[in-house]
């Protein structure tokens, strides 16, 4: 049986009355969730899912976790879509979703809601069914991710992948304490927050938005753990700070998808006071690296390995380099996805070998410092631009709340450097700009743009190419 419903069968054995799944909403106890489960399982092999079908899920959180639990037990493939904007023109057998969503591509579809899970659990007889997955290279999951090149594409998670890091993830990622991980289920990070709460018997707390409702039912709820990308962290500490909302009972910040700035840093210390814990990786590789981190400490440094992943900086022809010098990042891991579906192939990656587009060089002490990424270096006038180091730059500035670097062309076919800037009213982007021309000896930005927010994609990653071609649509470019 695969782990998460080992788990949920101990749990439910074990702690029928204690809570399994909660939202701001609804309560389960894991006696209660895993009746729901089996009745889901029942009523979906109903509808028409079979083993392997591919089942597409676009449901709020709680309801989600209950369906995908579901679909493990039929032995389909699941893919979440919730907060996806493109799936890559994938075609699923079956979509999932709620009322008056969105319309995907699917041969069937299922809405689900509370009166769908009602009806389930009261119509359901017989015994539930449990269909293995016939081996441990079968897919379980896909994961949409924009990979290395910003189209979507769906990486492929594999039942051997899952037992592999749901074994280990108390070393890096959950560890049994109470949590709120404001990542979708659609995300690496909260789908195995939720698998990880599972394994410790903790209840998975399932949220779908960020605000003062939502920190309050933190409080409420004794969270000692905040988990989430760098944005959605700045976004959580700004509603504490606004809703004048205290969390003592929080020990821990963990983030992920994106490298935390110096500036955020600071406002965890001044707002919380708890230690930082940063996790390197991707979609595919799952976590990589870990480090605790403080404001003033070096960034770009990522940590050493996890156990049982392998690292790697190579140089074009993919020989390792020395220390010290930097070239192409690469990793592998039995727990990282097996490769990216194509038609009904999985193409797997080569060599067992995942590059995430990151350049960085080792340290003696098998620590990883990252410098760049390859994918989005700018030649600006022939100058090789990072926009990564622009934006920290930038955010560093009073007033800036958030930044992006992007770059653009003018109707000369003279390729500049332009900075999108959500600040506050006072602040004095001509101030900002000599800063930065002082900062940056080449490479700063010729072009300010203030806007009301950054585009970013699940993880809080800038979406420099939507920032580019919004930009030229504003009549801005000259």
């Amino acid at each position: 049986m695969l782990a998460p419903l080992a788990d949920l069968e101990r749990m439910a054995a074990q702690t029928p009355d204690q809570p399994a799944l909660v939202s701001l909403a609804r309560r389960y106890t894991f006696a209660e969730l895993k009746r729901v489960v089996d009745a889901a399982a029942i009523r979906l092999r109903a509808e028409g899912v079979t083993p392997r079908s591919l089942v597409a899920v676009d449901l709020p959180s709680l309801n989600e976790w209950i369906i995908d639990l579901a679909l493990m037990r039929l032995a389909a493939r699941s893919v979440s879509l919730r907060g996806v904007p493109e799936s890559g023109g994938l075609r699923a057998d079956v979509l999932i979703t709620e009322p008056g969503r969105r319309a995907t591509p699917a041969a069937r579809e299922v809405v689900v809601d509370e009166r769908w899970l009602v009806e389930a659990v009261s119509g359901a007889s017989g015994a539930a069914p449990l269909v293995e997955y016939p081996r441990p290279d079968s897919i379980v999951r896909l994961m949409m991710t924009s990979g290395t090149t910003g189209t979507p594409r769906a990486a492929a998670y594999s039942a051997a992948a899952l037992e592999y890091r749901t074994e280990g993830l108390h070393r890096y990622w959950s560890d049994g304490r109470a949590e709120v991980n404001f990542m979708a289920l659609s995300t690496t990070g909260g789908f195995h927050t939720a698998i990880a709460n599972l394994r410790h018997g903790q209840a998975h707390r399932a949220v779908d938005r960020i605000d003062a409702d939502t920190m309050r039912f933190v409080v409420a709820e004794g969270v000692q753990v905040l988990c989430g990308s760098p944005q959605q962290m700045a976004h959580a500490i700004g509603v504490l700070d606004q809703a004048h909302i205290a969390l003592p009972q929080v020990e821990e910040v963990r983030m992920a998808g994106a490298s935390p700035g110096d500036a955020l840093l600071r406002r965890i210390a001044e707002v919380l006071a708890v230690p930082v814990r940063s996790v390197y990786g991707s979609t595919e590789g799952g976590g990589v690296t870990m480090r605790m981190l403080a404001a003033g400490d070096d960034l770009a440094n990522v940590g050493p390995a996890l156990q049982g992943s392998e690292l790697e900086v190579v140089d074009e022809n993919g020989a390792p380099l020395p220390l010290g010098v930097k070239g192409t990042v690469r990793y592998r891991s039995p727990g990282q996805t097996s490769g990216y579906l194509v038609g009904d192939t999985v193409e797997p990656f080569p060599g067992g070998w995942f590059a995430p587009g990151d350049l960085g060089m080792l340290e003696p002490d098998g620590s990883l410092v990252l410098a760049g990424r390859s994918a989005e270096i700018l030649n600006i006038a022939g100058q090789k631009v990072d926009p990564a180091i622009v934006d920290g730059l930038a955010a560093q500035f009073p007033g800036v709340r958030d930044a992006a670097a992007f770059g653009f062309e003018r109707s000369t076919g003279l390729a500049e450097l332009g900075l999108a800037v959500v600040a506050d009213a006072d602040c004095d982007l001509r101030a900002l700009d000599r800063d930065l021309r002082a900062r940056l000896p080449g490479g700063y930005p010729t072009t300010f743009w203030r806007v009301s927010e950054i585009p970013r994609n699940r993880m809080g990653k800038a979406e420099r190419g939507v920032l580019a071609e919004a930009f030229g649509r504003t009549g801005s470019v000259r």
